[in-house]
């Protein structure tokens, strides 16, 4: 909720509207040391529901079609849509002792990762370039 003003000599009386809330893309994608898996492009704003139901209709069956699901680890961060009870429950059922992140089996005090860790951020880095490709 910010005033947005343009100050100019020129044309003191120039006006552009903003858009205030711009439409948002909220997608996700998932890599391994031989396929991009995605990327999945929600419909909204993800919450708990939605990423439940892009890990039971997309992601698990993705992995399926690959024949990888038994060999990948999934590591997530903190995020509340991610660490909800009926997420967790899927995951422990999907990936037994194979998932990192907050509420994991896998995340004794030594295993967890600090804020800003390049093991997080490296997929967003190299995922960009692969992405505009797709969106252009």
């Amino acid at each position: 909720k910010r005033n947005v003003f343009f100050w100019s000599k020129e044309n003191p009386h120039y006006m552009e509207e903003i858009e205030h809330k711009p439409p948002r893309v909220m997608m996700w994608a998932a890599l391994n040391a031989r396929h991009v898996i995605g990327p999945y492009f929600f419909n909204g704003l993800v919450n708990h529901k939605s990423y439940l139901e892009m890990l039971q209709n997309w992601f698990v069956p993705e992995l399926d079609a690959l024949g990888i699901r038994q060999d990948v680890w999934l590591q997530q961060d903190g995020v509340p849509p991610h660490y909800a009870l009926s997420v967790r429950e899927f995951l422990n059922d999907s990936f037994p002792d194979r998932w990192i992140g907050r509420g994991s089996p896998v995340s004794p005090a030594p295993l967890k990762w600090p804020a800003r860790s390049p093991d997080l951020t490296t997929c967003d880095n190299s995922l960009w370039g692969y992405i505009k490709e797709i969106i252009q």
